[in-house]
């Protein structure tokens, strides 16, 4: 297998240094068609008419498909060190389909199995990109999904939980909308009117299936924001953006949402360190600003209040321990592939398995599972740790609050896509510091062998 660095194009010529091995070629994206970026333009941009018509949570799949088309015709792609560990998830994936024991499980089950081989179309699909998609537009495309997920945030406060039988439920046969996943998806609403700190708040979840991952999300995608703040090449007005992030302050206080505050926080703490001790005097500046403007935007507005009557109130707490210990139990009864899918509690709680990616992937893929996906993530958090660029650091940050969300966040439908990506940005972009990639304006530098990612031959 040759590295993407050293594979040259049919015409290129090698150069004196490259015939004596002093330096390695730039890979010529030239040597291969563009792969077209509508597939993710036209998935996102048009994500609140997905939302309407029930589709939202299964346009990952839907999209794949011409991504994955687009993928057999190339020669050769590129693949992140980790892919092997992502097999070994896959398969246990498969080995899990065993102790599938109902249609509305089994529809479940494909429909999270569909899930994970999308993502995998996909995270190939945009590191492989090129010309036709570049890094730039990836970035762009995941800052206008935040600005969505921020709206939605403002949508919950004008309807409330209004919600709606959408077309695509009339079009799925009863026995499938007996799983809870696909009938959530189809039947979307705008936010959860919940009592919890003593009256009722309308906590967002458009466009999204749950309020968690609504909240999920706005951490996961506020580093998209940042990146876009700082980089022109991004295209998105600069006061949008800073516009966005103030506004994003209100729902995300408001959404009550603990995990958000908690894995965000996190991330930008780890940021600042980072940064800190690279000596990105600015960026640490910014950071500090933008810290102090939160603090003082929560004591002299009632947003304070909220948040502190939040976390004092221990609602769901002692539920979702008794859901783990239930999790670990019946990962125990099978352990290699686990049990496929969420089973239903008899304490009139949510299904084992629903509470959180990690154990979610126990209960339902068994330690198998475990080792392949959570092997695959902290590998491609390593090879990612080391940016040349403070939009690399934001990158390889989603990937840490997304891990820093295991415990009490899913990944599916929506997450796993958006960390995948921030695998392929953070790739991307080392190419491009490295001037091993020429991507639409981007100029080259010195070449310089990629030690981000491994290329395996595509088949056919």
């Amino acid at each position: 297998m040759t590295s993407p660095a050293t594979a040259s194009s049919p015409n290129h010529s090698p150069s004196k240094e490259e015939k004596a091995g002093t330096r390695p070629p730039i890979y010529r994206p030239e040597a291969e068609a563009p792969l077209p970026a509508w597939p993710l333009t036209l998935m996102i941009s048009w994500l609140p008419l997905w939302f309407v018509l029930g589709l939202s949570g299964f346009t990952w799949i839907i999209f794949a498909a011409p991504m994955a088309a687009s993928l057999l015709r190339r020669r050769q792609l590129v693949a992140p060190k980790g892919m092997g560990w992502w097999v070994v998830f896959l398969l246990a994936v498969g080995g899990s389909v065993f102790s599938i024991d109902s249609v509305a499980r089994l529809a479940g089950w494909t429909l999270r199995s569909g899930y994970y081989v999308a993502a995998t179309v996909f995270l190939l699909y945009l590191l492989n990109g090129r010309r036709g998609l570049n890094v730039w537009t990836i970035i762009r495309s995941f800052t206008v999904l935040w600005l969505t997920t921020v709206a939605g945030g403002y949508l919950a406060f004008l309807l409330g939980d209004l919600g709606f039988r959408s077309p695509t439920a009339y079009l799925i046969p009863g026995p499938l909308l007996e799983n809870d996943l696909i009938r959530t998806m189809v039947t979307p609403s705008f936010a959860d009117l919940q009592d919890i700190i003593g009256f009722p708040v309308p906590r967002p979840k458009a466009p999204y299936p749950y309020t968690n991952t609504w909240g999920s999300l706005l951490a996961l995608l506020t580093p998209f924001a940042l990146i876009a703040l700082r980089e022109p090449r991004v295209g998105l007005s600069s006061r949008l953006v800073k516009f966005g992030l103030v506004a994003s302050l209100v729902p995300g206080v408001l959404s009550l949402n603990r995990g958000l505050w908690l894995s965000l926080g996190f991330g930008l703490v780890y940021a600042a360190l980072r940064l800190g001790v690279a000596g990105e005097a600015k960026a640490l500046r910014n950071a500090f600003i933008a810290v102090l403007l939160l603090f003082v935007a929560l004591v002299v507005t009632p947003l304070g209040g909220v948040a502190s009557a939040r976390i004092d109130t221990a609602h769901s707490n002692a539920d979702r321990f008794e859901l783990i210990f239930d999790a670990v139990d019946g990962t125990m009864e099978r352990p290699v592939f686990g049990w496929g899918a969420p089973r239903p509690n008899d304490r009139n709680l949510p299904s084992v398995g629903t509470h959180g990616q990690l154990w979610f992937i126990m209960f339902s893929y068994g330690f198998v599972g475990v080792v392949g996906y959570f092997g695959a993530f902290l590998v491609m958090a390593w090879n990612t740790r080391r940016p040349q660029s403070v939009s690399g650091m934001w990158a390889h940050v989603v990937i840490i609050i997304g891990l820093a969300q295991v415990p009490y966040y899913l990944h599916v439908p929506h997450q796993i896509f958006v960390m995948l990506a921030a695998v392929a940005v953070a790739i991307r972009l080392k190419r491009l510091e490295d001037g091993t990639e020429i991507d639409g304006d981007a100029a080259p530098m010195s070449p310089a062998v990629i030690d981000l990612a491994a290329p395996v031959e595509a088949s056919g």
